[in-house]
């Protein structure tokens, strides 16, 4: 700092000037190292937000591409769902895994909104001053991994099957390929879970049970997907039957599983001990 007397330079805990002798103005100089770090402070901020704003930014256009990339890959689904599935690259296996996961949580929540739209029918006809609850965590969440896990057994099971063909095809095309079939499937689920919500009951289950017959032709589809690659090996007939009776039993497992969680769970729940 210099001295306001003759400019000469001091220390800033000096008290007196080293040039002309003159006492020094502390308070000036406390100040001033005070607005000096004032401006450090509002730099360093500044410096955060643009930086936590520029993350974000990224986020989000990540997210927009990630969207954007998957609508093109369920508009080429519909248009064409065995085209598509010879078309998959490994860019694709984003776009696979949301169509399986879209799959796998609409079903439950779909589930969960008419189990919810009836139980509430009840409650007004039967119980008037007390009401059943439908729990969400038994009805959607539990549910929803338990389909993750017989999505992934299902892949496994068609990927073992595959090498049987003598299919040279990795895993994660295999599950792209399955994601492909079921864009179909689970958009339909969509518009079920769309007219559950404003009861168009009708409608709702309509569209339900075309998605879960689409869900069997696409699971069908699959293996005629992947005997294009063949190169001799074990006969889509019998893969079939390999196939279906491994996850016949897989799924009754599974759902005997779910309905024993479910019943057990709103048992619990209900009023006066039924």
């Amino acid at each position: 700092m210099n001295c306001s007397n003759c400019g000469a330079v001091y220390e800033e805990n000096a008290k007196f000037c080293g040039g002309c002798g003159g006492q020094l103005n502390t308070n000036n100089a406390n100040e001033a190292a005070q607005l000096n770090q004032q401006q450090v402070t509002q730099q360093m901020t500044a410096a955060t937000v643009s930086t936590t704003g520029t993350a974000n930014n990224e986020y989000l256009e990540k997210g927009k591409q990630i969207s954007k990339n998957f609508f093109s890959f369920a508009l080429e689904a519909f248009k064409g769902p065995m085209v598509a599935s010879h078309k998959v690259t490994d860019s694709d296996k984003l776009n696979g895994i949301i169509s399986l996961l879209l799959y796998a949580f609409l079903l439950p929540f779909f589930s969960y909104l008419t189990t919810k739209n009836l139980t509430n029918q009840v409650n007004n006809e039967f119980f008037p001053a007390a009401s059943i609850p439908v729990p969400f965590g038994a009805t959607v969440i539990q549910p929803f991994f338990y389909i993750l896990i017989f999505l992934a057994v299902f892949t496994a099971v068609n990927f073992g099957v595959a090498k049987l063909m003598r299919v040279d095809l990795s895993f994660t095309n295999v599950m792209t390929r399955f994601g492909v079939f079921v864009v179909i499937p689970a958009t339909l689920l969509f518009l079920a879970v769309l007219f559950a919500f404003i009861s168009a009951n009708f409608l709702s289950a309509l569209f339900f049970f075309i998605g879960l017959g689409l869900f069997t032709v696409s699971s069908t589809s699959l293996l005629f997907s992947l005997k294009e690659k063949s190169s001799g090996g074990l006969d889509v007939y019998y893969g079939l039957i390999i196939t279906n009776v491994v996850m016949f039993i897989f799924f009754v497992i599974v759902v005997m599983t779910v309905l024993d969680r479910i019943i057990n769970e709103m048992g619990s729940m209900l009023p006066f001990g039924f």
